[in-house]
C-alpha cells in the first residue's frame, strides 16, 4: 500500500507517517499539494485545510482513498467529504490525529478489520448483549448504564452514554428491519409494540479499558446508506431540516454526534450495519463538546 500525506507540520508528518509504516506501507510525506506525486498512490491524508484539493484527486482517482483529520469542528470538513470516507479529530493544529485511530484505519484499508476490543487497550472487558424489543432495550440501557456508572464518572456523562446506546439501539430494532423486498417494517412509528425474531435480533457490546470506553451495536440487514449519515449529519449540525425519509427526525446523528470523540459505521450489503462509538473517559464534558470529532464510514 502506497500512501501520500500532505501535511506541513513536519513534525506531525512524520508522526502519522510512522503510523502507517508500521502496518507496512510504503508512506511518503509532503508539504505542498502536487498531483504528480500521486502516481500509484493508494491513500492520500492530509488536514482539512487542503480537503478541496484532496477531493478533486480522489474524485478524479477511483482508487485513491482519502483520510482527513482537522482540529475544527466536524461540520466545517462535510461538505468536501463527496468520496472521502474518513475524518480524523486531532486536539489542535500542532498534534497529529489519535495514534490508534490512525492505525486503525491504516490496518482497515490495507484489508484488516478490527473486533470491538480492538478500540480498545488489551485486557478490557467486553460485555455483550441481545436485544429484541422495547422491554429488552430498556433493560440493557439500564445495565449498561449501571456499569459506566462505575466507573466514577459524572452522572450527566452516564445518562448521556445512556441516550446514545438507547438510540444505536433504536435504530437497530426499528429502523434496520425490513421485509424481503427491501422495506422497512417498523421505521414509520418507533412506538409500535414489537419483538423481533431470533435471527433479526440486534446485538450489544460494550467495552472499556479506563481511558476509552467503546459502545457497539450491529443489526443483521446492512441497509443503512451513505448519504443518511454524511448528509443527515451535514443539516443537523447546520441547524437545517431534518431527514424523516429514514424513519425518525434524524436527530439521533446530533446525539451519536455529541457524545461521542469518533463514530464508525460499518456496513456489509444485505448482512449487517455495525456502529461504533468511542468515549474518551478522561475528557470533561466541556471538551468533549469543543473536541474535533471523528467520523468513519466503510461499506463492502
Amino acid at each position: 500500500m502506497q500512501v501520500v500525506i500532505l501535511e506541513r507540520n513536519k513534525l506531525v508528518g512524520r508522526k502519522v507517517a510512522r503510523q502507517f509504516a508500521a502496518i507496512g506501507a510504503t508512506v511518503t510525506v509532503v508539504e505542498e499539494p502536487g498531483a504528480a506525486l500521486l502516481d500509484g498512490a493508494d491513500v492520500l491524508c492530509g488536514d482539512a485545510f487542503d480537503a478541496e484539493w484532496i477531493a478533486e484527486q480522489v474524485r478524479a482517482q477511483p482508487k485513491l482513498r482519502g483520510v482527513l483529520w482537522t482540529a475544527e469542528p466536524l461540520k466545517r470538513s462535510l461538505r468536501y467529504l463527496e468520496g472521502i470516507d474518513h475524518v480524523l479529530g486531532r486536539r489542535d493544529f500542532e498534534s497529529p490525529p489519535r495514534p490508534w485511530e490512525v492505525l486503525m484505519i491504516a490496518r482497515r484499508i490495507a484489508g484488516g478489520r478490527a473486533p470491538i476490543a480492538g478500540f480498545v487497550d488489551w485486557g478490557a472487558e467486553v460485555t455483550e448483549l441481545a436485544v429484541r424489543s422495547p422491554a429488552e432495550r430498556d433493560a440493557t440501557v439500564l445495565a449498561i448504564s449501571a456499569k459506566i456508572g462505575t466507573l466514577a464518572v459524572p452522572q450527566r456523562v452516564v445518562e448521556m452514554l445512556g441516550e446514545l446506546v438507547h438510540e444505536l439501539i433504536m435504530n437497530a430494532l426499528y429502523d434496520a428491519p425490513c421485509d424481503a423486498g427491501g422495506r422497512a417494517l417498523y421505521a414509520a412509528n418507533r412506538k409500535t409494540a414489537i419483538v423481533l425474531p431470533e435471527t433479526d435480533r440486534a446485538i450489544v457490546r460494550l467495552a472499556c479499558d479506563g481511558s476509552r470506553l467503546v459502545l457497539q451495536v450491529r443489526d443483521p440487514f446492512g441497509r443503512l446508506e451513505r448519504h443518511h449519515v454524511f448528509d443527515g449529519l451535514a443539516r443537523g449540525l447546520a441547524g437545517g431540516e431534518q431527514d424523516r425519509s429514514h424513519g425518525g427526525a434524524g436527530l439521533g446523528l446530533l446525539i451519536c454526534h455529541h457524545a461521542t470523540s469518533a463514530l464508525f459505521f460499518d456496513v456489509v450489503r444485505g448482512t449487517s450495519t455495525e456502529v461504533t462509538a468511542v468515549f474518551e473517559l478522561e475528557l470533561n464534558l466541556r471538551e468533549l463538546r469543543t473536541q474535533a470529532k471523528s467520523l468513519h464510514w466503510w461499506s463492502t
